[in-house]
């Protein structure tokens, strides 16, 4: 048992595995051919797809069927019935209104890729549907077939008897028409849906109808019955007006129709009902009681009345037959006949006799035939509607050799304006008679009157103007070319060279002869008041660089008709590019202008080449060194070329030779610096190595302080900058060379420093002497070239000089200053007495105020400075010495220095000095202070 559990338990397994592998196959392919599916709908005018109780028709195979839809899936249809129009392939949405046969082979199959074979099998089955009758039941119809009067034949589809609104059903069409109504097989036709019948003409009243009765029956399929539905149509003969006539009289025949002719008759209106009434369409014409008319007397009316102009063109007259309809659902019926009377051409003609032209002397190039043609007043045929001839030119004749003279060209490219003027060329005629005919066409001619063409109305469309009946109208126009001797063809366009055939031309062999011979004519100059000239004529001395000249040839001939050539021409005068040249030009200036160095009177319309790819492309050829558009002047030959012109083609060249002499060089310009303390230069000193000494310097500023060997003394000069030129000689066409020297002389002011006095007790130093100049140098003497550097003691009756200084070393001239120190005891010159107060006391109690015996105070005494050899001896009140100081000794702070005390603080009290200078006449101080603790 165990052992088969276990087993068990393995199948369990083995279960388990083959469930999830059949699960996953079911959910990654659509489940295949679940067989097939009878779908039957029996009622489908009355399926609502979407609910929204409006039926629409529409039904979902999916749905139908109770086919679960699969990723892939699609409808197709299959069966003898086409279905796919109606059908969504993707969603299996159906359309059955669209299926118009009742029929169980609407066939669907269901196919997806993931199966070898289809899902699924479709059969729709769709019952009957016979449709719905038009408004009531009752369809009339009023036929219009006019081929007929007496009586009306008609053929009806008895499928447009059913409703076909938007929205509804339509009636199934594999259905049968039936004839329900009582008229024998013989008066009626049914053949599927068409029904045809008669309805005779039954002399006006009542109305010409019938009834007639129908059952459309469509067969039952499946389980779904047989639909049938009953229609009723009444057929209703509308009136007819007749087949009428329409008429296209010549003015010409008018007189053919002065009698009474009875519209009603055949000829005029054919098949009509008998009860109609006649009205007058055209104005022109007020009433017409009945149906008779004189049509010649209807046209005399229009003659007389103010609607006539000549030139009309035509004029129609219509009267229409009315016969009213008796049925209100068919319409009323109307014939037209109309008589379309055509004005009658007028004939026109050359009044004078041949036009005679004489082609040199007419002013005319052209001619237009149409001016020599006259007209009637008012009948003037000249131009037609646009894109269509009713007028045209022929040539008839010409002189043997003559041509149509373009009157042709004139008709087959002309703009429409121009087509039918006529127009020729006379100007190349030549002589003889000419003979052009002018022809007007009445069958396309509408109204022409004066420049306005008028429109009768649609009378005068091209279709009607087609049948215009009027005879065309010609006449033959003539022209007489005169004789005339040649005189040769104008003549221009020619260029000639003042050298031509040594500068002699004969002006006749310039004419352009075309082949003929020119007759010896007289010749006129144009342009000097047409004087008489010979046939020579000397172009060697021509006016400008080129003359225009005119002259006319003339002939005379028996018949009085001249012929006359104009010959123009024009004389060129021969090339000149002057004279050759040679220009010397100086290297420090490369300025020249080449065209101004060329001799003779050279042509300006030449351009210059020459060295380094020069060129231009006028004739200046311009070289200066301040512009920078310009290039730079080279040695060698520089050639100026004038070209040749329309007469004389040959070139002329010039040269001009550049010879470039270069200057002496003298260097830069020198720009220095002196003191005045200096004393002098020599200006040839300053000059560049390489500068030749051979010049001369110019004092340009006029110092007068300049010597004839360039030495310059600065004594007179001042604080400012002198130029002096430095000139050589150079050789042509050099200038002469310069440069220019400038020097800035440094002149500064003496510093204002008197005599110096200060009380011993100050223990003056140099710096403390008050200078009114920023920067200055003392000095031991007068001539001393090395300046006190340190700060001395000021001693009695020294002597010091002082100079003012500038950055660059310059000095102002030295100024004596003497010092003299005041002994104490002695007075100043300002009255203040020299002297020396030691402090009345001292305490020594470390707050730096009265600490020590002061021997300095600054501004009052430096005695150690003043006195260097000085001895200060300190007494108590007994006598006893507590103190000796001199300048190695520390100030005396309230301490014993002396053998008996030493170093003990001494006490409070009064103390008793002895100041001993130990310089020169100074004396002794003596004197008591109070020591306080």
């Amino acid at each position: 048992m165990k052992i088969r559990l276990n087993r068990l338990g393995i199948l369990g397994n083995e279960l388990a595995i083959s469930l999830i592998i059949l699960f996953s196959f079911f959910n990654s392919h659509a489940q295949c051919d679940l067989g097939t599916f009878v779908v039957e709908q029996c009622d489908m005018e009355n399926v609502d797809f979407d609910s929204d109780t409006n039926p629409d028709g529409i039904i979902n195979l999916y749905a139908e069927s109770g086919i679960v839809a699969q990723v892939g899936d699609e409808w197709e249809s299959v069966g003898t019935e086409p279905a796919s129009f109606a059908l969504d392939p993707t969603s299996g949405n159906l359309r059955l209104w669209k299926l118009r046969n009742a029929s169980n082979q609407y066939l669907f199959e269901l196919r997806n890729s993931s199966c070898t074979t289809r899902r699924a099998f479709v059969n729709l089955v769709l019952g009957p549907y016979a449709g719905v009758p038009a408004t009531t039941g009752f369809f009339p119809v009023c036929d219009e077939n006019d081929e007929c009067a007496d009586g009306i034949e008609v053929d009806i589809d008895l499928f447009d008897t059913l409703e076909s609104r938007e929205g509804e059903a339509l009636p199934h069409l594999n259905g049968v028409w039936q004839y329900t109504g009582s008229l024998p097989m013989t008066d009626y036709i049914l053949e599927g849906s068409i029904f045809g019948a008669t309805i005779e003409n039954n002399g006006g009243f009542p109305i010409d109808s019938e009834d007639f009765t129908f059952t459309y029956t469509v067969g039952g399929v499946g389980t779904c019955a047989t639909e049938s539905v009953d229609v009723k149509i009444t057929l209703v003969r509308p009136v007819f007006a007749g087949f009428p006539s329409e008429y296209n009289i010549c003015e010409s025949d008018i007189d053919t129709w002065d009698r009474t002719i009875n519209l009603r008759d055949d000829e005029y209106l054919l098949q009509e009902d008998s009860d109609g009434e006649w009205t007058v369409d055209n104005d022109q014409i007020t009433s017409a009681s009945d149906s008779e008319i004189n049509l010649k007397d209807v046209y005399d009316a229009f003659l007389a009345s103010p609607s006539y102009f000549r030139g009309f063109g035509c004029v129609s007259f219509s009267y229409t037959y009315t016969v009213t309809s008796r049925s209100p659902i068919c319409p009323d019926s109307q014939a037209t006949i109309v008589f379309r009377i055509f004005e009658e051409l007028r004939q026109f003609t050359q009044p004078d006799s041949p036009e005679e032209i004489c082609p040199a002397t007419d002013s005319r190039q052209e001619l237009d035939l149409f001016s020599l043609i006259e007209f009637q007043p008012g009948f003037e045929y000249r131009d037609g509607l646009e894109d269509e001839d009713f007028v045209f030119w022929t040539f008839e004749s010409g002189p043997a050799g003559g041509t149509d003279l373009n009157l042709q060209e004139n008709l087959d490219n002309g703009s429409p304006s121009e087509k039918h003027k006529g127009t020729i060329d006379i100007g190349s005629a030549i002589p003889g008679r000419y003979q052009f005919r002018y022809t007007v066409v009445p069958n396309t001619l509408c109204t022409a009157f004066g420049d306005e063409v008028i429109y009768g109305g649609d009378i005068c469309s091209p279709s009607i103007r087609s049948f215009n009946p009027c005879s065309l109208v010609s006449t033959i126009v003539t022209i007489d070319v005169l004789e005339f001797d040649y005189a040769g063809e104008n003549t221009s366009g020619i260029n000639l060279c003042e050298t031509e055939g040594d500068g002699q031309i004969s002006l006749r062999g310039l004419l352009n002869s075309n082949g003929n011979t020119i007759v010896e004519g007289v010749w006129t100059d144009n342009n000097n008041g047409n004087v008489v000239v010979g046939d020579n004529l000397d172009i060697s001395n021509i006016a400008g660089s080129s003359q225009d000249f005119q002259f006319t040839h003339t002939t005379s001939n028996a018949s009085g008709c001249p012929d006359i050539a104009v010959l123009e021409f024009t004389v060129f005068r021969e090339p000149n590019a002057g004279e050759d040249a040679t220009v010397s030009v100086c290297t420090d200036d490369l300025r020249v202008t080449l065209f101004e160095a060329l001799g003779g009177n050279p042509d300006d319309t030449g351009t210059w080449f020459g060295p380094f790819g020069y060129v231009t492309t006028d004739n200046v050829g311009e070289f200066n060194p301040d512009d920078d558009t310009l290039p730079i002047l080279g040695p060698g030959e520089y050639v100026y070329n004038v070209p040749g012109n329309e007469g004389c083609l040959t070139a002329n060249q010039a040269v001009v030779t550049i010879i470039l002499v270069d200057p002496v060089e003298t260097g830069e310009n020198i720009n220095e610096t002196y003191c005045k303390q200096d004393g002098r230069v020599n200006l040839f000193s300053l000059l560049n190595r390489d500068t030749p000494r051979t010049g001369v310097f110019e004092d340009t500023d006029n110092t007068g302080a300049l010597s004839a060997e360039g030495v310059l003394e600065f004594e007179t000069l001042t604080n400012e900058i002198y130029n002096f030129r430095y000139v050589l000689a150079n050789a042509a066409p050099c200038d002469e060379s310069s440069l220019t020297v400038s020097i800035q002389i440094i002149d500064l002011p003496e510093p204002n420093v008197p005599d110096q006095e200060f009380c011993i007790l100050d223990a003056a130093r140099l710096e403390d002497i008050e200078v009114d100049v920023l920067n200055y140098n003392w000095y031991n003497t007068l001539e001393s070239e090395t300046s006190i550097v340190d700060n001395p003691l000021l001693q009695d009756n020294q002597v010091f000089y002082i100079a003012t200084v500038d950055a660059d070393g310059c000095e102002s001239e030295r100024v004596q200053v003497s010092i003299n120190i005041l002994n104490t005891g002695e007075r100043s010159s300002a009255g203040q007495i020299c002297t020396l107060d030691f402090q009345d006391g001292i305490s020594p109690n470390g707050d730096n105020q009265n600490d020590t015996f002061d021997l300095f105070i600054e501004g009052v005494y430096n005695i150690p400075d003043a006195f260097p050899d000085f001895e200060l001896k300190i007494y108590n009140r007994y006598g006893s010495p507590v103190y000796e100081g001199n300048v190695n000794t520390e100030e005396f702070r309230g301490e014993s220095n002396t053998s008996v005390r030493l170093g003990d603080d001494l006490p409070s009290g009064t103390y008793y000095y002895i100041f001993t200078p130990n310089f020169e006449n100074n004396l002794p101080i003596q004197g008591s202070f109070y020591l306080s603790r």
